[in-house]
């Protein structure tokens, strides 16, 4: 039966998109789902950097399609004789000391110490995904398991009520692995091999697009619809002693250099194509395309501390950290104890929390170290009364950051003693300097207002009561890291791309 003849032609007219009609074609390059039923054919390529060495990567992106924003980069380390493992938390994001992505002469994202960055957003993955993927494929792997009295069951019998089988009083990493002993909480546990290097092989895993650039979360790109070259930028840390980390068998092996592997650096991009007829549509009923997403700063300063045993407060601190006439939603901090490097778990990926006292014989004086905080921007506080509670400041980053991170509370600012006294390649899971403890005090501020920051910029107030020194002789720095989410917009006009900020 023709559709001339057929009953419901009306129906089947009516359910038509009309060329004329924009809202009948779907948004093509936003991420969820499309209310329609499509054919989506995926391509995938597999490009080598147009440029490339030990220090720096490019790739350049073909105009065509739509750019799938879980595409990913391989990158891998070349074999060494000296047994380093990905740090803890970052994993091969280590590598990566700064990212760019541009079009044509235009800078869209690009973030600084973007390994540092990695560190904290890697704190906001669930449990299961750093065991179950995280692990696999980048290499994160910031797992944590309960470490049991018994972990292989020995004694395990009905009736004995001295063994406590089902009591676990520590929490510590998770490798994926089986634990085979009678004390799981002092249980040595060692990298995955696929995250180690060897004589033979380097370990090789995969970075997301859209963990680089912050764009791709929410956006996809269409590159048809762009006549400019669209390139993909790394800067990689150094070789020695920022790359991986290393074991405490391998302590002397600080000066050791570990090299990218060239010859594996691979970008595997996924493009996809709607039917021809609606990608041509999209782009004439879409010539001016806006797209509004967060792009970060950031700004450093290095804050003494003093020799170990001599430690004292810092004095209240006020640092500008600039985002004079931007739109600013939020800003997070780190604080990077500089001694902490490669002889660690985490190796320089870290923020340091403060100084506790548990052991003094007068109890009066056993206490927790406070950091005694606040922000001001456009001439007013953003919390009424200096926020010194340690509760309250995680408080304020689950709030930040929309969900709770899955660390620890002695991980956080130290408190309590929930760490297994257990190893993780020698060093001591619940030790401040080489290990989990103490090293995730991140600190995050939502601006609420709504404002645009005027010409004096935002400043932080910090006081830090004894920032423990990790070194055993002189004094020590730390580096306080500020990233500002600041609102940024793209805009795609007759092909060409411009951006700027809100």
């Amino acid at each position: 039966m023709s559709y001339a003849t057929s009953s419901d032609q009306s129906t089947m007219m009516s359910q038509s998109p009309s060329p004329a009609n924009a809202g009948a074609i779907p948004d093509l390059v936003k991420i969820g789902q499309i209310p329609t039923n499509t054919a989506i054919d995926i391509e995938t390529d597999i490009l080598d950097p147009v440029v490339h060495s030990d220090t720096f990567c490019r790739f350049q992106l073909q105009n065509k399609g739509i750019l799938h924003s879980n595409s990913k980069i391989i990158l891998r380390l070349a074999p060494n004789g000296v047994a380093g493992f990905l740090p803890v938390g970052v994993g091969i994001h280590s590598l990566i000391e700064r990212c760019a992505l541009r079009v044509g002469t235009k800078t869209m994202c690009e973030i600084d110490d973007y390994n540092h960055y990695a560190g904290y957003k890697s704190m906001f993955l669930a449990n299961e995904h750093q065991k179950q993927r995280e692990m696999y494929m980048s290499g994160r792997r910031l797992a944590h398991k309960p470490y049991y009295t018994d972990a292989d069951g020995a004694n395990n019998f009905f009736g004995d009520e001295t063994v406590l089988t089902t009591k676990a009083e520590r929490v510590g990493l998770d490798n994926g692995a089986c634990v085979s002993t009678t004390d799981a909480q002092a249980v040595s546990l060692t990298a995955r091999e696929w995250l180690r290097t060897s004589s033979n092989y380097g370990p090789e895993l995969t970075i997301s697009l859209q963990e680089l650039f912050p764009f791709l979360t929410q956006n996809q790109l269409p590159l048809f619809m762009m006549n400019e070259p669209v390139t993909i930028e790394l800067f990689f840390s150094k070789s020695a002693g920022e790359r991986v980390c290393l074991p405490e068998s391998a302590s002397n092996s600080t000066a050791t250099d570990f090299t990218i592997d060239t010859t594996a650096t691979q970008l595997v991009a996924d493009y996809q194509y709607f039917p021809q007829e609606m990608m041509e549509q999209y782009a004439q009923q879409n010539r001016n395309l806006s797209f509004t997403y967060s792009d970060y700063r950031l700004a450093k300063r290095t804050i003494e501390v003093n020799a170990s045993g001599s430690e004292a407060s810092t004095g209240q601190l006020i640092i500008n950290v600039g985002g004079a006439g931007r739109l600013v939603t939020k800003v997070f901090t780190s604080l990077e104890d500089n001694n902490i490097k490669s002889l660690s778990v985490l190796n320089k990926y870290h923020s340091r929390g403060l100084s506790r006292d548990y052991t003094n014989a007068n109890e009066a004086l056993r206490n927790n170290g406070k950091l005694t905080a606040n922000i001001k921007y456009n001439d007013h506080f953003l919390y009424p009364v200096d926020v010194d509670n340690s509760a309250l400041q995680f408080n304020y980053l689950v709030q930040g950051e929309g969900m709770v991170p899955f660390i620890q509370r002695e991980e956080y600012n130290f408190e309590g003693q929930s760490l297994a006294s257990g190893t993780y390649e020698g060093w001591g899971q619940n030790s401040e300097d080489n290990g989990l403890a103490n090293n995730f005090f991140y600190q995050c501020y939502k601006l609420n207002r709504n404002e645009r920051v005027n010409s004096r910029g935002i400043e932080i107030y910090n006081t830090w009561d004894k920032i423990k020194n990790s070194k055993a002789t002189g004094a020590n720095t730390t580096t306080l890291r500020t990233y500002l989410e600041m609102v940024r917009v793209a805009q795609l006009q007759d092909g060409a791309m411009e951006t700027f900020f809100a």
